[in-house]
């Protein structure tokens, strides 16, 4: 009776092994990239979303900076910016920020004050994702 494995099989079977992890490391990495880009994107996404209804439910401005190490929201206190809330930007995922606009700003009826348009770029390894702002408040990923 035989009792287990021979030095061939074993040998076999890390060769096998060996050529499988070749070929999906390289493919792991670009799918790592990717997700690291869209879990940035869609923070952005959000942040701009929730800014936005703020400034309407409160009927007042809001605002929302948007850094690589970081975003928040901060909301019109009559004489200045009152912080609302904050939370870790695309850097907490490897990612790297370009902005047209550092400071998003929604007037009382949601409408985007000051510069009309904002594009904002984020970039890990060969992913890249870009996010655009109507003046309106209209958000579009490309």
């Amino acid at each position: 009776m035989h009792r287990g494995y021979t030095l061939a099989e074993l040998a076999v079977v890390l060769a096998v092994m060996g050529l499988v992890a070749a070929l999906a490391f390289p493919r792991w990495g670009t799918w790592l990239d990717r997700v690291a880009v869209e879990r940035a994107a869609s923070e952005i996404t959000t942040a701009l979303a929730v800014t936005r209804n703020a400034a309407v439910l409160r009927a007042t401005r809001a605002r929302l900076s948007i850094a690589p190490d970081s975003l928040g929201i901060d909301g019109w206190g009559g004489r200045s910016w009152v912080p609302v809330l904050r939370w870790p930007g695309p850097a907490s995922h490897a990612v790297s920020l370009e902005t047209s606009n550092e400071m998003v700003i929604f007037g009382a009826t949601g409408i985007g004050l000051g510069v009309s348009n904002t594009t904002v770029m984020l970039r890990r390894g060969t992913q890249a994702a870009k996010i655009t702002m109507s003046r309106v408040g209209r958000v579009k990923r490309w």
